[in-house]
């Protein structure tokens, strides 16, 4: 992620998001992108056949198992596990619908001014414009650290953005499919509380865990909704 890139004196070139390039835009220290829809596109990789082919064959199986419920037909761990993923990539699949896919070469946004024109003594840690949008919180940037996990770029300002970037103010489709797929994953682990188990211990482990990862990412959304209201002052 980081389709347009900032050249500023003063700094190497970094990655901006679209909350930091439209505070640029409006503060006049860069000239609006012109930049068509069709050139966007143009750099993605995507491959409409392929996606339309892969959508198809997961809500075959959807379909499949939503018919053998339906007559009491057995579906095994295996296959609801499965069908709880597919699930998830048919969401993907709808929020990245608008999105171009494996872009390399970004766009380049210039600048005269200097960086400390720009933000002046502001301190940053993963572009200079952490002060309008952090980039996070994310995995790689947030959760990696705190648990000393060095995998993370070294070099300052970080090259790219990372994909498990999560905005800080998301509400919108994107915010509500993602919730409703999460839910509907965990969800359809506890559709399998009455599988036949070759042992007694096999049908409590499956459970507990069902019940363990529904609870946490109910726990998840909960926590995240409360942490919004308070970035967002409510």
């Amino acid at each position: 992620m980081g389709g347009f890139v900032l050249k500023a004196d003063g700094v190497e070139p970094c990655p901006l998001n679209a909350k930091q390039l439209h505070w640029l835009v409006m503060n006049h220290h860069i000239d609006y992108p012109a930049i068509t829809t069709a050139e966007i596109w143009d750099k993605s990789k995507q491959d409409g056949i392929a996606k339309v082919i892969t959508s198809v064959q997961a809500a075959y199986l959807i379909v499949e198992c939503i018919g053998r419920a339906t007559q009491c037909l057995a579906i095994t761990t295996l296959e609801l596990n499965t069908l709880a993923i597919v699930t998830c990539t048919l969401m993907t699949a709808f929020a990245w619908l608008h999105k171009p896919a494996d872009v390399r070469t970004p766009f380049f946004v210039s600048t005269s001014k200097h960086i400390r024109d720009i933000i002046g003594n502001r301190s940053w840690r993963n572009t200079p414009l952490d002060s309008i949008d952090d980039n996070g919180p994310g995995w790689s940037m947030n959760v990696q650290p705190f648990m000393r996990m060095p995998v993370i770029p070294s070099q300052r300002p970080i090259q790219r953005i990372p994909n498990d970037r999560f905005p800080m103010n998301p509400y919108g489709a994107q915010e509500y499919c993602f919730c409703f797929a999460t839910l509907l994953f965990t969800g359809l682990h506890i559709a399998g509380w009455n599988f036949a188990f070759p042992s007694q211990l096999e049908r409590i482990l499956w459970r507990v865990i069902s019940l363990i990862l529904f609870g946490v990412t109910a726990a998840f959304w909960a926590l995240e909704t409360m942490a919004s209201w308070v970035r967002l002052g409510r």
